[in-house]
């Protein structure tokens, strides 16, 4: 009994593999534009990245989508070469075949589970935040990425406007000629000029790097236009923070890990706890999801049997259709009723029209 489990086994994980890996490449390309727009400021490097996490926040549905896939196409074609009609004459019942599809969904779900729980609210939080996020909205909120030839610090009144923008042959600073630059009456008596608006020959930007607290300004060759007095090169800081979190993204649930989020709840630091256990059970939800499917998906190869694995295919969507209509409506429901455990509303659909026809399906 153990070769036939084995031979199931092995096709079924090659097949589940290959679908996982065409599906998740699919994904990836199709969010390669968003991780090339959000990497605005940094290197070809933080697009992969970016891209890269945008596609792992999709685990959760292609795991179970591909397992369910790979399932229908591994006993459709066993049903078609009359593999299941030779062991039901053998008198070995259709419930053996289908532990292949049990086991695997159960090792997925343990996966999947942790994966939820612990591994993908870290993706999902860092996703927002890959590229020293300091970095890239120092860039974006400062207008050193512009096209324009305007500079501003945010949370200041510091502005500055140039003539040419300068290749320094270094790619990490920025370098700028022939500016002006507006100075509040406080920083401009701290150079020694008597006008808020003064002339710069140069004004260098290093670019900000992982670990620093301050965008460093450098301006040489500083002339005060009522007086005509040159001044002597300087340096100005400014925190990091302030410029950098003016489109700060705060934590959410989908954010933190279910320790976390369970901690919170029980310690009634959670602004909204029912959210907090809906997000919970719908993970928890979705991990089982690939367990749910095995079954399904072996009694919907043996309903397609003669009419190939194309009408399969199609049947496999219904599970899928009926799971994703499950999770729209027990967010409703959690909006209504304030109820977390509505949260478990796409499985609990799955069992009850899916144990029909199943236990009808295996009788047979």
């Amino acid at each position: 009994m153990w070769r036939l489990h084995r031979y199931y086994l092995r096709e079924l994980l090659v097949n589940a593999s290959i679908t996982f890996l065409v599906l998740f490449a699919i994904v990836v390309i199709s969010l390669v534009a968003r991780g090339v727009q959000r990497a605005q400021g940094g290197e070809l490097y933080d697009a992969a990245v970016i891209t890269l996490f945008w596609s792992l926040d999709a685990f959760p549905h292609l795991l179970p989508i591909s397992f369910l896939l790979a399932t229908v196409l591994t006993f459709t074609r066993a049903n078609q070469d009359r593999e299941i009609t030779a062991l039901r004459s053998a008198g070995i019942s259709p419930r053996v075949p289908m532990m292949a599809a049990v086991l695997i969904g159960i090792l997925l779900s343990i996966f999947g589970s942790l994966t939820l729980h612990y591994v993908l609210p870290e993706i999902h939080f860092r996703k927002y935040r890959v590229i020293v996020e300091v970095v890239r909205n120092v860039i974006m909120n400062t207008g050193l990425g512009a096209t324009d030839d305007r500079v501003s610090i945010p949370g200041t009144d510091i502005a500055l406007t140039y003539g040419r923008r300068e290749d320094s042959g270094r790619d990490e600073d920025f370098v700028l000629r022939d500016c002006w630059l507006y100075l509040p009456d406080d920083r401009g008596k701290e150079i020694g000029s008597l006008s808020p608006l003064v002339h710069v020959d140069k004004v260098w930007i290093p670019r900000t790097k992982e670990g620093d607290t301050s965008l460093r300004v450098v301006l040489e060759g500083t002339t005060d236009p009522l007086t005509g007095v040159g001044f002597e090169r300087h340096e100005h800081y400014f925190p990091l923070r302030a410029i950098s979190e003016g489109t700060r993204r705060d934590e959410r649930d989908d954010d933190m890990v279910s320790s976390q989020l369970l901690a919170e709840v029980l310690r009634g630091q959670h602004e909204q706890p029912m959210g907090a256990r809906y997000t919970l059970n719908r993970r928890t939800c979705f991990a089982i999801l690939p367990l749910l499917l095995g079954p399904l998906g072996y009694c919907l190869a043996l309903a397609a049997r003669n009419r190939g694995r194309a009408l399969a295919l199609v049947l496999s969507l219904l599970p899928l259709l009926v799971f994703y209509v499950g999770d729209v409506l027990g967010g409703k429901m959690l909006r209504v009723t304030d109820e977390p455990l509505s949260g478990w509303l796409p499985a609990v659909l799955l069992v009850v029209l899916g144990t029909p026809f199943c236990w009808w399906e295996l009788r047979k």
